[in-house]
């Protein structure tokens, strides 16, 4: 079980395959020659990233954008490949036999031209089996980086209602928003319990689409709190840490 923890394919399955869940968590699937070739078809966009990754290292962007032309966004640098094969072998020489996935990427809205989302911290005290969102910070990406780590695309952090409201969604109620992205993660706080009990705390990638529909781009069941510790106001990071400590 202990390595089940910092398996994302793993986590992946279990909220995929919970009915109230599933509309939430973007079609995935192991990463091979057919599964790449599949999901670009069908969706033009997919995101390639490692099972046993973290702090968005390894992941790559593949954009299918005509005459077998693939545009492969990995880091801060774009290549053009020509050939869905040669696309597919390009990104496996980079990754060697590392276990990947692909997975349809959510189309993320935008704050001054960068792509944003969002990490959620779920946590419930030791003697309770209530479930509260303790903090919500956004990630907008840096300059020319597809990942809003932070650190590796140095990013900006925004609290979440002012985040919105300065966004490309910005004509969306950032109260419902939330209520809505609350109310999703608390279920997916539930549900992962179920397989990982005693857990108390989980960090949860969400983005939301340019309608403000809720994507889960993954789980994490040791989510670093350095987001919150990096905010000029802490409320949030203590308020963690307190949960934290029972």
């Amino acid at each position: 079980m202990a390595s089940a923890t910092k398996d994302k394919w793993y986590k992946y399955l279990l909220l995929r395959r919970h009915a109230s869940l599933r509309s939430y968590v973007p079609e995935t699937k192991l990463l091979n020659r057919y599964h790449f070739s599949e999901l670009l078809s069908k969706y033009r966009h997919v995101m390639v990233k490692p099972v046993w990754g973290s702090r968005g290292r390894g992941i790559f962007q593949v954009s299918r954008i005509g005459r077998h032309k693939y545009i492969v966004h990995y880091e801060n640098i774009r290549v053009l490949v020509r050939g869905r094969t040669n696309t597919y072998h390009y990104i496996r020489r980079k990754i060697g036999n590392a276990s990947y996935m692909v997975q349809r990427r959510i189309t993320r809205p935008t704050i001054n031209n960068r792509p944003f989302d969002m990490r959620v911290i779920i946590q419930r005290r030791t003697d309770s089996s209530v479930w509260v969102v303790t903090g919500k910070v956004i990630k907008v990406a840096g300059k020319g980086y597809i990942v809003s780590n932070n650190t590796r695309s140095k990013g900006t952090l925004l609290h979440f209602k002012p985040g919105i409201r300065q966004s490309s969604i910005w004509h969306l109620s950032a109260r419902k928003l939330e209520s809505d992205i609350d109310r999703v993660s608390i279920r997916s706080a539930k549900r992962l319990s179920a397989f990982f009990p005693g857990h108390r705390m989980y960090g949860l990638d969400i983005a939301l689409d340019p309608k403000g529909r809720i994507g889960i781009i993954e789980a994490n069941l040791y989510p670093a709190m350095s987001h919150f510790r990096k905010l000029k106001d802490k409320t949030m990071y203590y308020r963690i840490a307190d949960y934290k400590n029972g």
